[in-house]
């Protein structure tokens, strides 16, 4: 139903609840990177057991050793149980706090990891319960599930509630953000979805870049905790101006509260209401058709493939994308410098990508960004180590392309199939990146257990892999959005699907 003939596509009513989700994203960030800071390679030395260098000399280096030579007995190393830690460059973090290092060191990837389980059960359970009981409530839901979590969390005595607590910070925020999408752009025409996608994707990179001056001033743990806690906080004044999808209260029957919706919002966007309501009444010509599902797509041969490809294609972006953000404490340079520049270059990143797909189209523009990546970290492996700045830089460029390239998957992802499935196809790639994300972490520990090259080597092998297989997608740039699961089937071939009009809304969504 054309909601915007009353309200308009774009107004003073949408402008306050973009605002407000805009925020929320760039807390969102904070959330999903602070963990860089709260758990930075630092410096250390064995307090316990002592050692005899320990007892002859107080003032000895940090020499970062996980075993010592056995006092009386300098030819056996025993384990230590005990460090001290260079906090020169940094105040109390959680490596500090808990001992994570040596063999506890891969217990940092693993609070990465869990974190982005969250998100992967978030956007699982919150998807479903957004569409059985509205949108507002179920952010309202995510929000509270996420103060609660990050208020306990400073109160954290073990690295084990610590991690649960996070999981359980991503669960609720990467909810809140996800159906704050969807309502947005339910709430925004078709013409003007393009740009506001973009828009509310910019809040991430807001967070990515301002992070930087947060974890500066907050060098603990606990206070850098606490301040994004606090953050998070206000956007319960939202709470006032968030209103519930008028698209969902149509599905769902409730014609007396969206008529009393789009009343209050035509009058935020100062146009005239109409009186006659009678455009609003539910549509009876598909009731009783059931709905098309995604084992309907996997029976068809050009979609399955299609599916599986875009299946990969989002698993690898996600994994690329969390991998080198997470790297930044590893490259040469100060860190907090290196995680500006990563957060800088999404914004030309995201420029590129409108430009490109327009003047491109969807697939040469993301095939080109994957190959440029891919080359970028194969560039890295035969730098000597006397060039570590040319490695960040190569880095650099691995990072701008993978953000572009992840930026347009929602795009693409939504005109390649049909409207029929087009969001259990969506939801379904999506959660599938999630995977990417959670192995992403420990892709460190894999080089320190086998060998430096192996990270870029792996990235380099995705990034081809995966822009080789793009290329085996349609271009969907031109063509009419397909509705029928035949049309999906029928997807870039001659003659079929070209575009009769401009409705398609080119939105590109979120990435965190």
């Amino acid at each position: 139903m054309d909601f915007f003939s009353i309200v308009g596509s774009f107004g003073r009513w949408q402008l306050r609840v973009l605002l407000a989700l805009m925020y929320l994203n760039v807390v969102g960030m904070w959330h999903n990177f602070s963990i860089i800071f709260m758990t930075p390679n630092m410096d250390f030395h064995c307090i316990q057991p002592p050692s005899e260098q320990h007892i002859a000399n107080a003032s000895f280096a940090f020499e970062n050793r996980c075993e010592v030579p056995q006092r009386g007995n300098s030819s056996i190393l025993v384990a230590c149980t005990e460090w001290e830690y260079d906090t020169s460059d940094t105040s109390e973090t959680i490596v500090s706090e808990w001992d994570l290092v040596c063999s506890r060191e891969w217990l940092v990837s693993l609070a990465k990891s869990i974190y982005m389980v969250g998100f992967l059960l978030s956007v699982i359970i919150f998807g479903q319960i957004s569409d059985l009981i509205g949108r507002f409530p179920t952010i309202v839901m995510c929000f509270t599930i996420t103060c609660v979590s990050m208020f306990l969390s400073l109160l954290s005595n073990s690295f084990t509630m610590f991690a649960i607590l996070r999981f359980f910070q991503a669960f609720g925020r990467a909810g809140a953000s996800t159906v704050g999408y969807v309502l947005i752009m339910e709430m925004v025409g078709p013409k003007h979805q393009t740009e506001i996608g973009i828009i509310i994707q910019l809040g991430w990179s807001i967070g990515f870049v301002t992070l930087v001056g947060v974890v500066w001033f907050f060098r603990s743990w606990f206070w850098l905790q606490l301040v994004i806690s606090l953050a998070f906080v206000p956007f319960a004044f939202a709470f006032g101006i968030l209103p519930e999808s008028p698209r969902w209260l149509l599905t769902r029957g409730k014609i007396g509260k969206l008529k009393k919706l789009l009343t209050k919002a035509a009058a935020v966007n100062g146009r005239d209401v109409q009186e006659d309501f009678k455009i609003l009444d539910l549509q009876k010509e598909n009731e009783g058709k059931r709905t098309p599902t995604l084992f309907e797509v996997l029976k068809m041969t050009k979609m399955r493939k299609r599916f599986l490809n875009m299946v990969y294609q989002w698993m690898v972006n996600a994994f690329l994308y969390y991998a080198l953000s997470y790297n930044t404490n590893d490259l040469a340079g100060n860190a907090y410098l290196n995680f500006f520049i990563y957060g800088l270059l999404e914004f030309p990143s995201y420029a590129l990508v409108l430009w490109g797909i327009k003047r491109w189209g969807r697939r040469p523009t993301h095939v080109s960004l994957m190959l440029v990546g891919g080359a970028a970290c194969a560039a890295i492996l035969p730098i000597p180590a006397d060039l570590a700045w040319l490695s960040t830089t190569f880095a650099m460029v691995g990072k701008f392309c993978i953000t572009g390239s992840f930026g347009i998957l929602y795009l693409y992802t939504t005109e390649v199939f049909p409207t029929s499935v087009r969001n259990v196809t969506l939801g379904s790639c999506s959660m599938c990146a999630r995977i990417g994300s959670i192995l992403a972490p420990f892709v460190r520990d894999l080089g320190k257990a086998t060998h430096s090259a192996v990270p870029n080597s792996l990235y380099t092998f995705l990034a081809l892999t995966s822009g080789l297989l793009a290329l085996l997608l349609p271009e969907t740039r031109g063509l009419d959005l397909p509705d029928t699961l035949q049309e999906g089937e029928d997807l870039g071939e001659t003659g079929k699907n070209v575009r009769k009009n401009n409705a398609n809304p080119e939105t590109v969504p979120l990435t965190g």
